[in-house]
């Protein structure tokens, strides 16, 4: 009975700081990946262009497809802009962490708000994805 009392008191200490931790690393590497992003921009921005697409529906896919796209023909220093195991994943999902674009930079949406974005958590494939086959967004006018 003694063992069962201390096994249900370190129970009821462990689940919420295992709990705590995983909300934790989830938020972090969301922060991260929002940082990749938001990096691939800057480098894209840097070498070509001013990326400005009005945020609105699948304006995160043209985004995320012109960061990853490179020329065959004509390579862009620095192209593509994110690593070849990105993958675009679109949600609305309460639950998890997204990237919604906000017409110049990716913003975090955190868990527990509406909205669409790219998932955070599932940026990072762990297989090489195709290259998009369309160009990147042509510059503003």
């Amino acid at each position: 009975m003694t063992v069962i009392a201390v096994l249900a008191i370190m129970a009821s200490i462990a689940i919420p700081t295992i709990s705590h931790a995983v909300k934790g690393s989830k938020a972090e590497t969301a922060r991260r990946n929002l940082n990749l992003l938001n990096g691939a921009v800057s480098g894209f921005n840097d070498a070509n262009w001013e990326l400005v697409l009005a945020a609105g529906s699948g304006s995160e896919k043209k985004i995320f497809d012109s960061l990853r796209y490179r020329a065959a023909d004509n390579p862009t220093p620095g192209s593509p802009y994110l690593p070849e195991n990105a993958t675009c994943v679109e949600s609305s999902d309460k639950t998890t962490y997204r990237a919604q674009w906000n017409g110049r930079v990716f913003k975090l949406l955190p868990a527990g708000t509406s909205g669409t974005g790219l998932d955070l958590l599932k940026i990072m494939g762990s297989s090489v994805q195709t290259p998009p086959t369309s160009t990147p967004i042509p510059p503003s006018k």
